[in-house]
């Protein structure tokens, strides 16, 4: 348990960078976030987006051609390759060689007749959509947070919320990977090596391209609804019939009758020419009752007085108001408060024992907490992943880091397993190869053997990924005390946690 020095420091700490990013956000009008990782090369040392793990690699490398990569995995020991930054566990951290994808970040061809593009793997969101919508292209599902790199995305073979759509790995239909001797090959959709990468976290190789499955661009009429907890699960199959796209937000931790709804679905409706004020003014008052009022909440009382200012707020405000988006703009976010996150997706089947599970737990635990609930059909593509192999509701801890979660994380990852949850790879997790096999079966036993295969010698393993899925070789695994799978030697700090 944590004292109160700890507690007041967290506030602190979590006021200062809720108030910097705002500041951040405020004065660009929107168009700058600080929400990704960053190396500095004056420290040595690079951090993840919420400054939860960092490491001090040996070398901070940022190839720009395939040529780089190629030579760098083939002349070094143990790689790591990191994105964006925006990762919730150690995946990124090494000792060793840390190879940035950022300048590889070029659109390399676009087949407007064929609906394809070819992109290299560490391009942004932000600067890829822009690109598609110049072609009149777009893609049919995306994440909410734009400053994701397409590599990225794949080892964690990115999942939205959709009826017909949910993951990234069903809109590409090729990857190019360089293994661990330095050699690249372009796989199709359906290879068993294509499938390994997705939700692999980078241990069957370096994706450098992607081939995209685009669609024609189109227009998302995107409303806030605020509802009955009780009416909204109860008709939970007629509004996943009704809408494309839908998200429900609830508060854990006190007892809410209402929840949130976010609602995407298609439409012919032009987009408005700026929406850059109604986002803005939106995304700093979900920032003042998500980061401030309820994250920095003193007490549970406090914390339900203001998530019920914010409900009639947003009644008044933005119920049921629509507002039409370019779709390559209408999923995103931009600014989030300084949380943490565990995901696990579960059958859908399953969703509501295990949510009032979960919501009971916080409850008892009286600590507050924003609970995300999406949904998505049987699409993926990959091996590993929350989504894989059933349909699936996705549930989501978003605590801020104004008090320590790791009890509740501890707790939820449990009832998560009982109900035969698969965990998200970049998220918060505690999960052995043991519990991986639970999970997966044969998928992980596959997804081990390409792993052999692309990388024999463990070049890109890290104690992370060595404590999720065992070292590459037959060596029995040595686990760890319980804990966070990720607080290990390849840090060089100690996560905030």
């Amino acid at each position: 348990m944590s004292g109160p020095l700890d507690r007041i420091s967290r506030l602190g700490r979590t006021w200062a960078i809720n108030t910097v990013n705002s500041a951040v956000y405020a004065l660009s009008l929107g168009r700058t976030t600080w929400h990704e990782g960053r190396y500095s090369a004056a420290r040595g040392r690079w951090d993840n987006w919420n400054r939860t793990f960092s490491c001090r690699p040996t070398k901070y490398v940022q190839p720009t051609t395939e040529e780089e990569i190629r030579a760098i995995v083939r002349d070094n020991p143990r790689v790591r390759v990191v994105g964006a930054g925006h990762t919730f566990n150690g995946a990124p951290l090494t000792d060793d060689v840390l190879l940035s994808m950022d300048r590889y970040n070029r659109v390399l061809e676009v087949d407007r007749a064929g609906r394809r593009a070819r992109v290299q793997a560490g391009i942004r969101l932000r600067d890829l959509m822009p690109q598609l919508e110049q072609q009149g292209l777009d893609m049919r599902l995306l994440g909410s947070t734009n400053a994701q790199s397409m590599g990225g995305l794949v080892a964690s073979d990115l999942h939205g919320t959709g009826r017909d759509n949910g993951f990234l790995s069903e809109q590409v239909l090729e990857v190019r990977v360089v293994n661990a001797r330095g050699e690249a090959e372009t796989y199709p959709r359906g290879h068993p090596h294509f499938r390994a990468v997705f939700g692999g976290l980078g241990c069957c190789g370096v994706v450098t391209e992607l081939t995209l499955d685009c669609v024609e661009a189109y227009n998302l009429e995107r409303s806030i609804r605020i509802v009955r907890r009780d009416w909204a699960e109860e008709n939970i199959d007629q509004l996943l019939a009704e809408h494309q796209h839908l998200s429900f937000y609830y508060l854990g931790g006190i007892d809410a009758e209402n929840v949130r709804i976010n609602v995407w679905d298609r439409t012919d409706r032009p987009a408005r020419r700026s929406n850059r004020w109604h986002d803005l003014s939106g995304e700093l008052i979900d920032m003042l009752f998500g980061g401030y009022l309820v994250g920095l909440g003193p007490t549970v009382k406090a914390a339900k007085f203001s998530s019920r200012i914010a409900e009639l707020f947003f009644k008044a405000t933005m119920d049921n108001r629509k507002t039409v988006y370019a779709s390559s703009t209408g999923f995103r976010r931009r600014l989030y408060y300084h949380h943490d996150e565990l995901e696990y997706g579960i059958p859908r089947a399953s969703f509501r024992p295990c949510l009032q599970e979960l919501l009971d737990m916080l409850a008892r635990r009286r600590h507050v907490c924003v609970v995300e609930v999406r949904f998505a059909p049987n699409k993926s593509e990959g091996l590993l992943g929350p989504g894989v192999g059933r349909e699936t509701c996705f549930i989501e801890l978003a605590p801020s880091l104004s008090r320590d979660p790791a009890e509740i994380f501890e707790e939820a990852e449990t009832i998560f397993w009982r109900y035969r949850g698969q965990f998200h790879p970049g998220k918060v997790t505690r999960a052995t190869p043991e519990k991986m096999r639970e999970m997966f079966g044969d998928r992980f036993e596959l997804f081990q053997e390409v792993r052999r295969r692309q990388d024999p010698d463990g070049k890109f393993e890290n104690a992370f990924v060595r404590r999720l899925f065992g070292p590459v070789s037959a060596a029995p695994v040595a686990v760890g005390p319980p804990g966070r799978a990720g607080v290990h030697s390849d840090s060089t700090a100690t996560p905030a946690q």
